[in-house]
């Protein structure tokens, strides 16, 4: 049996599950990060137009204000990212076999 290698690559998953819940960042620089008040402040995720000030994953959220002001930042909400995450398993279940799964929802970082 010949062996298959599926990489489905969710660059900016938690930005994207947000725009697609709140149609409003779709034209705004925005970014997912950790809660400032627990000193986890770091962006998760950033939209196209966050990425292009020159902001970047894992860059305190202090930071990435500093590079762009206008930026929002919005807390990850693990519900609405686990529901949308079982999307892209399912178009996958009837080919697979062995499939495993890495990332930050599979590392327990959330």
């Amino acid at each position: 049996m010949d062996r298959k290698i599926l990489h489905v690559d969710q660059n900016c998953f938690f930005a994207s599950v947000e725009m697609k819940n709140h149609p409003e960042f779709m034209n705004v620089p925005m970014a997912v990060g950790g809660g400032q008040e627990q000193r986890h402040g770091i962006i998760l995720a950033k939209n196209q137009l966050a990425g292009a000030c020159g902001i970047k994953t894992a860059e305190t959220i202090w930071q990435a204000r500093k590079k762009c002001p206008a930026l929002v930042v919005v807390p990850a909400i693990i519900i609405s990212i686990h529901t949308i995450l079982e999307k892209p398993s399912k178009c996958t279940a009837s080919t697979r076999t062995g499939l495993s799964h890495s990332g930050l929802m599979n590392a327990g970082s959330m």
